[in-house]
């Protein structure tokens, strides 16, 4: 019995690869990869996890250089197989602890992507499966080098960009406040006049910190379909 399942993302257009019980794209990677632009040359996807985002990115930017950063091995394994997949040589994935501050990546990227861990560990029950706890469950203390190392890692005039809980927002802000950044703070609503469940957060390197909120994205119509610009990111 295969441990994976072959799916795909944008309508089709590419071959992506997941665990079968472990953790599952959500819409995430959808939004996320939805930021970039073609002034982004260098891009990295922090956590990359079975590499959707990364794999979008190449999809339409095929003269970006794209980095993926992932410690779980079968993720890395699933990331370097819908790689070979889909034939693309823009991506490179690599297996490495994004908490780990590596200094090669100093100042180095135009765009940082990143869908860290939603959970904090000892704040809710943990899942037995490996792929879902390195998913979804991660230490404050790591979490705040994952952050940090996000903002090391974008030129100075870069950005990164992050979705994460709502109800973390406190903590991140925490972090942030300790750079010199401009702080842009999306609420992402599953559909209109509901409490924000996640949060899609901007960061630029700035003289000094400075928090700007956005309009919020709302993911479904009344109907529960998606929002047409939610429609407008899966293309």
């Amino acid at each position: 019995m295969s441990i994976y399942t072959k799916d795909h993302l944008l309508d089709g257009k590419i071959v992506y690869f997941q665990p079968k019980l472990g953790y599952r794209s959500g819409i995430e990677p959808i939004i996320l990869a939805s930021q970039a632009n073609n002034k982004d040359k260098t891009i990295l996807d922090l956590g990359s996890g079975c590499g959707p985002i990364s794999l979008i990115l190449a999809h339409r930017f095929a003269n970006a250089e794209i980095v993926g950063l992932e410690n779980n091995t079968f993720h890395l394994e699933l990331s370097q197989k819908s790689k070979i997949e889909n034939k693309f040589s823009n991506i490179e994935f690599k297996n490495e602890d994004v908490c780990k501050f590596n200094k090669d990546y100093m100042s180095y990227f135009d765009l940082v992507l990143s869908n860290p861990p939603f959970f904090f560990e000892n704040q809710i029950i943990k899942s037995k499966n490996d792929s879902i706890n390195n998913a979804k469950y991660i230490s404050k203390e790591k979490s705040q080098k994952w952050f940090k190392n996000l903002i090391h890692y974008i030129k100075d005039k870069g950005r990164a960009l992050i979705i994460n809980r709502f109800e973390n927002i406190d903590f991140m802000l925490g972090v942030f406040s300790l750079f010199n950044v401009i702080v842009e703070i999306t609420p992402i609503l599953s559909f209109k006049d509901t409490k924000p469940k996640n949060v899609l957060i901007s960061l630029k390197k700035n003289e000094k910190y400075v928090e700007k909120t956005k309009n919020e994205i709302i993911i479904h119509s009344n109907s529960s379909k998606y929002s047409k610009q939610v429609e407008d990111w899966f293309k």
